[in-house]
C-alpha cells in the first residue's frame, strides 16, 4: 500500500482510540462523538484505497471497530451523563423551594 493511502487507515486508528479514551469523560463525550464519525469515514475512505490498490486492509478494519465502539461508547455516555444532571438539577431545584418555604415560614 502506499504511503498516501495508508494515511487514511493510520488516521482511522488514531481517530477511534482517541473517541475510546474521550468516552468515558463528561461534556468531552461530544469531541468523542467528532472523532469517531470522522474516524467511520476516513476508516471508509481507507479500507476503499486499499482495496483498489489490492493491499490488505487491516488497519482500516481497526479503525472501522474502534471508531464504531466509540461512537457507541461516547453515545450512551453522553445521554446518560445528560440525564443524570437534568434529574440532579431538577432536584436540586425542588430542594431549594422546600427550604424557601420553610424559611418563609418561620419569618
Amino acid at each position: 500500500m502506499k504511503i498516501h493511502l495508508i494515511k487514511f487507515s493510520i488516521a482511522a486508528l488514531v481517530l477511534g482510540i482517541v473517541s475510546l479514551v474521550l468516552a468515558w469523560f463528561y461534556m468531552i463525550n461530544i469531541v468523542a462523538l467528532a472523532c469517531a464519525i470522522v474516524g467511520l469515514v476516513l476508516a471508509t475512505k481507507g479500507r476503499k484505497a486499499a482495496a483498489t490498490a489490492g493491499d490488505p486492509s487491516g488497519l482500516g478494519t481497526a479503525g472501522l471497530v474502534l471508531s464504531i465502539i466509540g461512537l457507541v461508547f461516547a453515545a450512551i455516555g453522553f445521554l446518560t451523563c445528560t440525564v443524570c444532571v437534568i434529574c440532579t438539577v431538577g432536584c436540586a431545584q425542588a430542594g431549594l423551594n422546600d427550604l424557601n418555604n420553610a424559611l418563609n415560614g418561620l419569618v
